[in-house]
């Protein structure tokens, strides 16, 4: 009884061992399909990685192509049946659109491995815009006269001399690279300021005055931020006389720094100290380009639209149009211009985005109110050069661009920068407006300026890249499309 016992017990070790068997087949299962679908993970999300490295390549590949000839065929445009190879594998197609502003945007689609075997594909967007040319709201290549009581809001440059006239506020900071700078009685550079005649607001600024040369101003004239009057590099300080390169009168609120004598009101005078002056400024170039426009209304009319080709009669063309919601792109090529041959925007009235170009000089006009139907950006560029020891001031003469009494651009709700015109009113030439209120948003950049009494304007930064200016173009929004 006992014997048929134990050899029941038989075969106990066997029947653990294939159990344990069991478990350790089902473990080593589990682990295997785990690693290989860590690998697939792991291999999917390469080929993901890799397939967005092809969609930048398709990117990069249309930037260069558009930086050298915006006219150029794209090889494998999107929606074609045509790719690119990608140099580290993967095939892209790739296109671009412009925006009349000449804003361009990239799309662009990586395929991995193929197009026609696409196991990933990935597409992203970017937007190339000009790099940024206006950072002033007024700048002058040569010197700078801004007359009594106007206002600008908004940082201003001059290689040459400024003067800031009785009772004008600056909302900003003043730079003078190869000239001093003075402030009349009452006139002031402050951070920040409320227009009560328009509403504007300005804040943020520096408020302060850098120049290459004397500081002066006329009591109560104030800076509310650092004045420095630096002196040209190798000179010592103090100069002789002291007078020179100094801070002369007024009120100064921040540091006050001169290389000769200091007699402005401060609680932090440096006197007597030697400071770097401030770099020699370029004004932007202006060039043209067709490709630069998706239309353009050419006069004379050729194909391209070339500066070489002029006409005796491209002002009066030009001048014979409507005026009423003016909007689109306007090339103006006059044969031999001179003042007897002047673009007349009076009684402008503006219809969206406007750009006119010219080799011409320009006139606003008088009493001249300009309206807008909605948001517009206002690009005006006179690229005519009086000739040599011709004069342009205030009250006319030989200028690029003139304007009279009333050159007022529709700015909208004075608290909303992105309604009503911004304009760029552009000459390398010379540039003057006359009294009583002018204005708007935007920026004002000539070879030299002179801007009399009432001026108004107020820097937008709408205005900082346009079309033509900078040369090249950067990338501004880069944001990835799900297929």
């Amino acid at each position: 009884m006992l014997t048929r016992l134990r050899r029941r017990e038989d075969g106990f070790a066997m029947v653990t061992a294939v159990a344990v068997l069991a478990i350790m087949s089902i473990l080593l299962v589990v682990v295997l399909t785990a690693g290989n679908s860590a690998f697939d993970i792991s291999e999917r999300n390469s080929r993901f990685t890799r397939t967005l490295a092809v969609a930048e390549a398709g990117l990069d590949d249309v930037a260069v192509l558009l930086g050298g000839n915006r006219s150029a065929p794209l090889p494998c445009a999107v929606g074609s049946s045509t790719a690119c190879a990608a140099a580290g594998g993967g095939e892209y197609q790739a296109s671009w659109t412009m925006a009349p502003d000449g804003v361009v945007t990239v799309t662009s689609i990586g395929y991995y491995p193929t197009m026609a075997q696409a196991q990933i594909s990935r597409r992203i967007e970017a937007v190339f815009e000009p790099v940024p040319s206006f950072r002033y709201a007024l700048y002058s290549a040569t010197s700078l006269a801004i007359k009594n009581n106007e206002v600008v809001m908004g940082d201003i440059w001059a290689n040459g001399p400024i003067q800031l006239g009785t009772g004008a506020i600056v909302c900003g900071s003043l730079t003078s690279a190869t000239g001093g700078v003075e402030l009349l009685s009452g006139a002031m550079v402050v951070k920040s300021y409320i227009d009560g005649a328009t509403g504007k607001e300005c804040y943020g600024k520096s408020g302060n005055v850098w120049a290459n040369g004397v500081i002066k101003m006329g009591p109560p004239a104030m800076i509310e931020g650092d004045a420095t009057a630096s002196a040209p590099t190798g000179l010592a300080c103090p100069p002789t006389p002291d007078t020179n390169y100094a801070i002369l009168g007024g009120e100064v609120q921040g540091q006050a720094t001169a290389c000769g004598r200091i007699t402005a009101t401060t609680t932090a005078p440096s006197p007597n100290t030697a400071t770097d002056p401030p770099a020699l400024g370029s004004i932007p170039t202006f060039t043209f380009d067709p490709n630069n426009y998706t239309s353009i209304n050419c006069i004379p009319l050729s194909t391209p639209c070339e500066p070489a080709i002029t006409s005796g009669t491209a002002v009066s063309q030009f001048n014979a149009l409507s005026r009423v919601n003016m909007s689109g792109v306007y090339a103006i090529w006059q044969t031999n211009p001179t003042q007897a041959t002047v673009v007349n925007l009076t009684e402008l009235q503006v219809g969206g985005d406007l750009t006119i170009i010219t080799n011409a000089p320009i006139y606003f006009g008088n009493t001249n109110p300009i309206p807008s139907t909605g948001p517009a950006m206002v690009t005006i560029v006179s690229l005519y050069i009086p000739p040599p020891f011709t004069t342009c001031d205030a009250g006319g003469g030989d200028c690029s661009i003139f304007g009279q009494n009333n050159v007022l651009f529709d700015s909208g709700d004075p608290l909303n920068p992105n309604d009503g015109i911004v304009s760029v009113v552009y000459t390398p030439g010379k540039m003057a407006f006359k009294n009583t209120v002018n204005g708007g948003e935007g920026v004002l950049y000539a070879g030299s300026m002179d801007i009399k009494n009432g001026f108004r304007i107020a820097y937008n930064p709408r205005a900082e890249r346009m079309v033509g200016f900078g040369g090249v173009l950067e990338r501004t929004l880069w944001q990835e499309i799900s297929e």
